[in-house]
């Protein structure tokens, strides 16, 4: 399940548009994507989501050793080919990404916390976009020129 599980993941990947070069258009493109995807294979995430949980030691490692590096790729695309230039001179940009990190992925957490299943994701989906370019655009205000 966790070898499928990753496969849907890379598949998610490789419906990351790497031609767009604004960082904030990019995250936006692949929320959606992840949205379509959840869609089509809730039951993957909703797996994905459960085994992260995992409390057994020898199990969380075998889940950790496989799934860490696929979400480690993800991140390499996601900041694939962006233009840096749009940031403003005085933000230490290896920082305002670590805070990006954070947001993201703190933002995904907390809705995992909040979502039962993926079957769910169509009512939720809509109301976690808008909330997340309200935190886009403070971010994207606070960063670019």
């Amino acid at each position: 399940m966790i070898e499928y599980g990753i496969q849907v993941i890379e598949y998610l990947y490789e419906q990351i548009d790497l031609n767009e070069t604004d960082l904030f258009k990019r995250i936006e493109n692949i929320g959606l994507q992840k949205f379509h995807i959840h869609r089509k294979f809730p039951h993957v995430f909703d797996f994905l989501a459960s085994s992260i949980k995992e409390e057994s030691a020898e199990v969380k490692d075998i889940i950790r050793n496989k799934v860490d590096p696929i979400y480690e790729q993800g991140t390499e695309i996601i900041y694939k080919n962006i233009d840096y230039s749009k940031f403003r001179e005085d933000i230490d940009v290896e920082k305002a990404i670590e805070i990006l990190n954070w947001t993201m992925f703190g933002f995904g957490e907390k809705a995992l916390q909040q979502i039962n299943s993926f079957e769910d994701i169509d009512e939720f989906g809509n109301l976690y976009f808008k909330e997340w370019e309200r935190y886009s655009e403070i971010l994207k205000a606070s960063f670019y020129k």
